[in-house]
């Protein structure tokens, strides 16, 4: 064996040993292209269930601030009748203010009548019984 033929199978060898572990690489860069492709498949599949939840969420969102707007308004105008009412009632109050004030004037204006025409009538009767004695002894 020449040292060419020694360098020739070395050569040789070292091809075959290189060519062994590109056939072992390529098998397990496949491996690990199936591997990730089933990581990829199973995360898009969640994913797409994650999106459709916060969809659905957003809708629920979307339907409650439609309903907190609608509170609110209701609330605004809830708020709007309570400040009418009140406005109201003080009005009603200063009506009854008025006709509590009337029938007070009213009640001392007839007590006062009352009184004058008691007064009234007892001299009616004073004069009416004066005069009538006063005849009565002048006959």
């Amino acid at each position: 064996m020449t040292t060419n033929e020694v360098f020739f199978g070395l050569i040789a060898l070292s091809i075959i040993t290189l060519v062994i572990f590109l056939i072992w690489l390529i098998t397990r860069i496949g491996e690990t292209l199936k591997a990730t492709n089933k990581v990829l498949a199973t995360t898009d599949q969640t994913l797409r269930e994650a999106i459709a939840e916060i969809n659905q969420n957003l809708s629920s969102l979307r339907v409650v601030t439609d309903n907190i707007s609608t509170v609110t308004n209701d609330v605004a105008l809830f708020s709007g009748s309570v400040r009418d009412i009140g406005e109201e009632v003080r009005q009603l109050s200063a009506s009854v203010r008025r006709i509590g004030d009337a029938v007070h004037d009213l009640s001392t204006e007839t007590v006062a009548s009352v009184c004058g025409l008691r007064a009234g009538l007892r001299t009616g009767f004073d004069v009416l019984l004066k005069n009538l004695f006063q005849q009565r002894v002048a006959k």
